[in-house]
């Protein structure tokens, strides 16, 4: 089983991989553009930890609310 810190890096890489979405999709993208990088800071206990994991979620909704638009 992962660790909290391993699951927690994973998470970081939703971003980037948005964003090699984002710039491989044909037409305009300027819904996925207008996504602003995850603001809540890194976690360190549990508490952070999920107050992290609901801003990915937000964030990952937000990505797939723009990629149907």
């Amino acid at each position: 089983m992962a660790t909290t810190a391993t699951r927690l890096a994973e998470l970081s890489m939703i971003p980037r991989l948005a964003k090699e979405v984002a710039d491989n999709l044909p037409g305009s993208n300027a819904g996925i553009q207008a996504i602003t990088a995850i603001a809540t800071a890194d976690a360190t206990d549990l508490p952070t930890a999920i107050a992290l994991a609901n801003a990915t979620k937000a964030k990952v909704n937000a990505l797939i609310a723009a990629l149907k638009a």
